[in-house]
């Protein structure tokens, strides 16, 4: 005859589980005596013996079987088992993850700042958040993987020009936009010192693809029936700006770029751009929901330092960005 593991007669399941109950139980598992369990839990017997009978009509389902050397897990006492542990466990930690809040209202906060941006931004974020936050870890640098590493929740914010549009659960803030600047080497001669000349007659110094920078680049030069040899790529703003100083070759970059790694203007020219020139936004992104005001203050504290350093620049970079008027979420 088969054996009844289920309980007899119309038993109500319990649509949730009590998490006083599961570390009781977990006790019981340990012993599997009712006796030892009841000294271990500081109650009676028959109160270990309810705890069981309980738990067993919550799930609707025999948990242990009974002898006279003391209590077996059955199969779905062995699940529930292994199950509880976790939930325990999982309270446990979140309990200790709660635990910073009590004295801070955000105790740490992890942002990557796209390294041309993060001059500018950095100490009035740091100045703005100051008070609001525990520990705030700031991370910049040329990084390709930070769009990855910000998905899978290694920071909490991130500026950069990367808008990544196809994810919803994202707050956008834009901070600026500029344009696409072009430079060449300053001994080249003005009347030679036009896109089409310079793509026929030098080298055109790219940024690595996959960046937001890149595709509008190789947009723009698709759109101008350019497409220029594949010849020298560099991951860093810094050897470009040094192959163009050299008189080696021409590139296309933005007025942040610029004003950053300062190239010598005795040695490198504006390359004026025809046509309809594109722009890239300087975005903050954040996840949606998770962080209060404190994005709106990273949000406006960041765009009036870049707006206060770019009044600094030259005036070619000063025309090539601008703010926009509020900070209203994309």
């Amino acid at each position: 005859m088969r054996q009844q593991h289920g309980l007899e007669g119309q038993v109500p399941v319990a649509r949730h589980l009590d998490l006083r109950l599961l570390s009781q139980f977990l006790v019981i598992c340990q012993t599997s005596k009712m006796s030892a369990a009841a000294r271990k839990l500081g109650l009676s017997t028959p109160a270990v013996s309810q705890i069981v009978h309980r738990l067993e009509r919550d799930v609707g389902i025999v948990l242990f079987e009974r002898s006279a050397q003391g209590l077996r897990l059955t199969p779905a006492g062995s699940i529930l088992q292994e199950r509880a542990r976790d939930i325990i466990n999982s309270e446990a930690d979140i309990l200790q993850e709660l635990e910073a809040y009590r004295t801070q209202l955000l105790p740490k906060l992890r942002l990557y700042i796209a390294e041309s941006v993060a001059k500018y931004t950095t100490p009035a974020i740091v100045s703005e958040l100051n008070q609001i936050v525990g520990q705030l870890e700031v991370r910049t640098g040329q990084s390709f993987n930070y769009v990855q590493e910000f998905l899978r929740g290694d920071f909490e914010a991130l500026i950069s020009s990367e808008p990544l549009e196809g994810i919803s659960r994202l707050d956008r803030f834009n901070l600026c936009e500029e344009d696409l600047i072009g430079l060449a080497p300053a001994g080249i001669p003005a009347e030679r010192r036009t896109l089409h000349a310079l793509a026929r007659d030098m080298p055109f110094i790219r940024s690595s693809s996959g960046s937001r920078k890149a595709e509008l680049i190789e947009g723009y030069l698709a759109g101008q029936g350019l497409n220029p040899p594949r010849g020298i790529e560099c991951n860093s703003a810094v050897p470009i700006l040094e192959l163009v100083s050299a008189g080696i070759g021409w590139t296309i970059t933005t007025p942040l770029t610029i004003a950053y790694y300062r190239p010598d203007p005795a040695r490198v020219a504006d390359l004026e751009l025809p046509g309809d020139v594109p722009s890239r936004q300087i975005l903050l992104l954040v996840n949606s929901g998770k962080l209060l005001d404190v994005p709106t203050s990273i949000a406006t504290s960041s765009r009036a330092s870049l707006r206060m350093h770019a009044a600094t620049w030259p005036a070619h970079l000063t025309s090539a960005i601008r703010f926009p008027d509020d900070l209203s979420e994309l």
